[in-house]
């Protein structure tokens, strides 16, 4: 008796550590509809694949380094598309709105294609998350998947592996204080709440709470957290320190996660318990973390009259990021003591 070769799906979502975690939401969906029969292979960016090292719903990587290119100069693209004319794709999933995949789709060889250039979905609907974006592409090809399992997920390094590294036995409360923004002097800083803040909200929780405090961010980030030294007792400052699996789990094992809008509060809302997401330029219905049945996120804001601002004429005339700057950290507290 001859078994069934499993189904092969080709998923591209290429962008940032944030926008990949939301396009996860599609990996559970996929796995029903072909009754765990399938193979699952991910466009992504360098660096930003280690996301999926211990995920093994994920079967192949193609790490993509510049995505402008067209395929004809382009080898990363030319080794996708040749994969396919060997061993063609039941299904490629584009999940990009832009135009850089559209010779990924032209030239692969699949059964179906769904999303550009074949099919546009919009983005710009004000109130809808970005996950529920990349689930209406999703529904091109799966009308009635199972919602609850349409949710962001991830997987982590076994906690076992980090107790002595980070002594993790403890309860503890996780700040990230950093985004791909931090230190922007001009309106580029918009994700941006201020150090000052910050060592205001440190300070609450250790003189508030019996927290353990940990400081967290990527390796390009490690000399923006010299402003939080000396370190004070029960801080931890292991920014640089983790791999985004360890990261993960770190965020899966904590009392409370609070990051602006960031690809850690994307991370945070696919594990951890309760989020809270600072948010002032962005909007918050697109890009806070997925509310899910599994988590509680508290959206942190002024609610001005002039938020959300990205991508307008306001936010290159406003001079401070009065919405962010003028965030106290009085008001993330009371939201941290709601959990």
């Amino acid at each position: 008796m001859t078994l069934k070769q499993n189904k092969k799906v080709l998923v591209i979502r290429c962008g940032l550590l944030g926008d990949t975690v939301d396009a996860t939401s599609v990996i559970d969906p996929l796995i029903e509809h072909f009754q765990n029969k399938v193979d699952i292979h991910w466009v992504t960016k360098p660096g930003i694949s280690e996301l999926f090292k211990y995920d093994n719903r994920i079967q192949k990587i193609f790490e993509l380094r510049h995505t402008r290119l067209p395929f004809y100069l382009n080898i990363d693209k030319q080794k996708i598309i040749l994969n396919s004319i060997k061993s063609p794709y039941n299904l490629i999933l584009n999940l990009e709105i832009g135009n850089k995949f559209n010779d990924i789709m032209k030239f692969s060889r699949a059964t179906k294609k769904c999303g550009m250039p074949f099919q546009f979905v919009n983005d710009d609907i004000f109130e809808e998350h970005r996950v529920d974006h990349q689930l209406r592409i999703l529904e091109l090809f799966i009308k009635d998947f199972r919602k609850e399992a349409a949710k962001p997920s991830i997987v982590g390094i076994n906690k076992k592996h980090l107790i002595n590294k980070f002594h993790l036995e403890e309860k503890y409360i996780v700040l990230c204080p950093t985004n791909s923004h931090v230190g922007k002097k001009n309106y580029r800083g918009y994700r941006s709440w201020p150090a000052s803040n910050w060592k205001d909200l440190i300070e609450k929780i250790l003189k508030l709470t019996d927290l353990k405090i940990y400081l967290v961010g990527s390796k390009d980030e490690v000399e923006y957290f010299s402003v939080f030294h000396p370190l004070p007792d029960r801080v931890y400052d292991i920014s640089g320190k983790t791999t985004i699996p360890e990261l993960i789990t770190v965020l899966e094992n904590s009392e409370v996660v609070v990051a602006t809008d960031s690809g850690s509060v994307h991370l945070a809302g696919a594990v951890a318990k309760n989020i809270i997401s600072i948010h002032g330029p962005t909007n918050s219905h697109q890009s806070s973390p997925y509310q899910t049945y599994k988590n509680n996120v508290r959206i942190a804001t002024l609610d001005l009259d002039c938020s959300p601002c990205y991508d307008t004429k306001i936010i290159k005339t406003c001079k401070k990021n009065i919405c962010m700057h003028n965030l106290e950290a009085s008001k993330i507290f009371n939201l941290i003591q709601e959990f």
